[in-house]
C-alpha cells in the first residue's frame, strides 16, 4: 500500500471513526429524550424518503467517484465529466424530490409535517458531490468536511432536543447539516474545476446507461438493507425498526473502518487497471493484499461484538435489551460485507464487471425479500436480521465464485490460519473478563482492551506477515529519524 493509498485510507478512517463515536454518545441521549416512538416516525419515514433518493441518484456515486478516476489526469475531460454528471444528477433529483412530495400528499395522511421535513434531506443529496473528491483522491477535504458536519450536528441536537415533541428540531438539524456540507465541498471545487457549460442532452447520451447499470446492483442491494427497515414497519411494528436500526447501525459502525478500505482503493483499482500495460496484475494484487488486511480486521471485530453484546447493552441502552441479541445475530455480516467489498467495490466494479456484480446482489435481494416475508412477520426484528445475514452470505459466495479465476486469495494460507487462532483466543479472553468486571463502561472498556492486546499480541508473536510488514516499517522510520 504505497503513501497516497494509506494517507487517504487514514483520512477516511478518522472520519469513519468519528462516525462510530457520534452515534455512540448520541443513541442513549435520543433513546431517553425523544423516544423509540417519535424515533420510530422518523425512521420510517426516512426509510420511505430513501427508496425515492435511490431511483433519483442512479448510480452515481461509485459511477462518479469510477469515472472521474479515469480522466482525473487529463483537466479538459475532468471537467466535461464532472459537470455532465452533476447535471445529470440534480435533474434525476428534482424529479425524485416532486415524485416523493406527491406521494406524501397523497398517501400519507398522519405525522405528514415530519415526512416533509424529513424529505428536504433529498436537496442535500441532489448536491452530493461527494464522488468526485474521492474519483481524485483527495479524501482529505471529503473527511474533514464530513467530520466537522457531524460534530455541528450532534452538538446541536444535545442542544435543542430534549423532548419527543422536538423531534422536528431534530429532523431540520440533520437537513441542515447535510445541506451546510455540501455547501462546502463545492467551494473546495475550485482547486480542480473551471466551470464549462455542457449540454444536459450530452449528459444523459454520455453518462445515462452507465449509471443504470450500477443502479441495478444498487436497488437489489437496497432490498436487503432499506427495504428491512419498511417492511419491518409494515408487517410487524415502527417500535421494531427502532429495534432492528440500532442493533444493525451498532454491528455495522464498525464495518466502516474496514469498507472504507473499499472507498479508497476503487479509484486506484480503476486508474491502474484502464492506465497501465500490467492493469489486470496491478488490481489483483491490491485486492489480494486488501482481502487479508479486512479478514484481519473482520474477524476479531465480528466475535469481539458477539462477546461484549449482552453486558455492552445492559449499561448502554438498558431500556431496550432486546437489541443485544438482535446484536449477536447480526454480528456475522461483518465478516460476510467485508469480503463482498473486496470482491464487489474493489475488483467486479472497477474491472467493470457490472453484469456479475448486478447478478449476485439481485440474488441477494431475492432471497433477503422472501425470507423477510416468511420471518418478519413472526419475529419483527429478528427475522429481518436473519434475512440480511442469509442474503449477505448469498452475495459473497456468488462473488466470490465469480472471479475464482481471475483471483486467487490464499485462504487456507498460514497468515489467515493465525487469524482464526487469534480470534479464538481472544474471545476466551473477554468471555473471562466478562466474568470478573462490572456491568458498566468501564467493565466493557476492560474487556475489548483485553481483547485487542490478546489478538495483536498473538499476531505478533506468530510473527503474522502483515504485522511484520508494518512492525519493520516502524523499525526503518525510527532508525531514520535516529540516524
Amino acid at each position: 500500500m504505497d503513501k497516497t493509498i494509506l494517507r487517504n485510507y487514514i483520512y477516511n478512517i478518522l472520519y469513519q471513526l468519528v462516525k462510530i463515536i457520534l452515534p455512540l454518545i448520541l443513541v442513549p441521549y435520543t433513546a431517553v429524550h425523544i423516544g423509540k416512538d417519535s424515533l420510530g416516525i422518523y425512521q420510517y419515514a426516512g426509510s420511505i424518503m430513501n427508496w425515492f433518493i435511490l431511483f433519483g441518484i442512479l448510480g452515481v456515486n461509485t459511477y462518479g467517484n469510477r469515472q472521474i478516476a479515469k480522466v482525473r489526469d487529463d483537466i479538459s475531460l475532468r471537467n466535461r465529466t464532472f459537470f455532465e454528471i452533476l447535471y445529470m444528477q440534480m435533474t434525476n433529483m428534482l424529479i425524485a424530490i416532486i415524485a416523493y412530495y406527491l406521494f406524501v400528499h397523497f398517501a400519507i395522511h398522519k405525522n405528514v409535517l415530519y415526512y416533509n421535513l424529513t424529505g428536504l434531506t433529498m436537496f442535500a443529496s441532489m448536491l452530493d458531490i461527494t464522488w468526485f473528491f474521492y474519483g481524485v483522491e483527495d479524501f482529505k477535504k471529503a473527511s474533514i468536511r464530513n467530520i466537522i458536519v457531524k460534530c455541528i450536528g450532534v452538538g446541536l441536537i444535545f442542544l435543542l432536543c430534549k423532548k419527543p415533541e422536538d423531534l422536528w428540531i431534530y429532523i431540520l438539524i440533520n437537513v441542515g447539516s447535510e445541506l451546510f456540507g455540501q455547501a462546502i465541498m463545492f467551494v473546495q471545487l475550485r482547486k480542480y474545476l473551471t466551470f464549462e457549460k455542457v449540454s444536459v442532452f450530452d449528459a444523459y447520451k454520455n453518462h445515462f446507461w452507465a449509471t443504470f447499470q450500477l443502479f441495478v446492483p444498487t436497488i437489489a442491494i437496497s432490498v436487503y438493507t432499506m427495504l428491512d427497515q419498511t417492511m419491518v414497519g409494515a408487517l410487524y411494528s415502527e417500535d421494531h425498526v427502532t429495534y432492528y436500526n440500532t442493533s444493525m447501525n451498532t454491528v455495522k459502525m464498525f464495518l466502516l473502518l474496514i469498507t472504507s478500505i473499499g472507498s479508497v482503493m476503487l479509484p486506484r483499482v480503476t486508474n491502474v487497471y484502464y492506465n497501465n500495460a500490467d492493469g489486470a496484475e496491478r488490481a489483483e494484487k491490491y485486492i489480494e493484499t486488501t482481502m487479508k488486511i479486512s479478514m484481519l480486521l473482520a474477524l476479531p471485530m465480528c466475535f469481539g461484538m458477539m462477546s461484549i453484546a449482552t453486558t455492552f447493552i445492559a449499561w448502554y441502552i438498558p431500556v431496550w435489551p432486546i437489541v443485544s441479541t438482535l446484536i449477536m445475530y447480526g454480528c456475522p455480516v461483518i465478516i460476510l460485507i467485508s469480503m463482498s467489498n473486496v470482491t464487489g467495490i474493489q475488483y467486479m466494479v472497477p474491472t467493470g464487471m457490472y453484469s456479475q456484480y448486478s447478478a449476485s446482489v439481485i440474488a441477494g435481494s431475492c432471497v433477503n425479500f422472501l425470507i423477510n416475508m416468511f420471518l418478519i412477520p413472526r419475529y419483527g426484528a429478528m427475522g429481518a436480521i436473519i434475512a440480511s445475514v442469509i442474503a449477505e452470505a448469498t452475495v459473497t459466495g456468488i462473488q466470490m465464485f465469480m472471479i475464482r479465476k481471475k483471483v486467487n486469495f490464499h485462504f487456507f494460507s498460514r497468515s489467515y490460519r493465525i487469524y482464526l487462532l487469534a480470534t479464538v483466543l481472544m474471545s476466551l479472553a473477554v468471555l473471562g473478563m466478562k466474568r470478573i468486571m462490572p456491568v458498566s463502561a468501564a467493565g466493557t472498556i476492560a474487556e475489548v482492551l483485553t481483547g485487542m492486546a490478546v489478538y495483536f499480541l498473538t499476531l505478533f508473536a506468530m510473527k503474522e506477515e502483515l504485522c511484520m510488514k508494518v512492525l519493520n516499517t516502524l523499525r526503518n522510520r525510527k532508525g531514520a529519524a535516529n540516524a
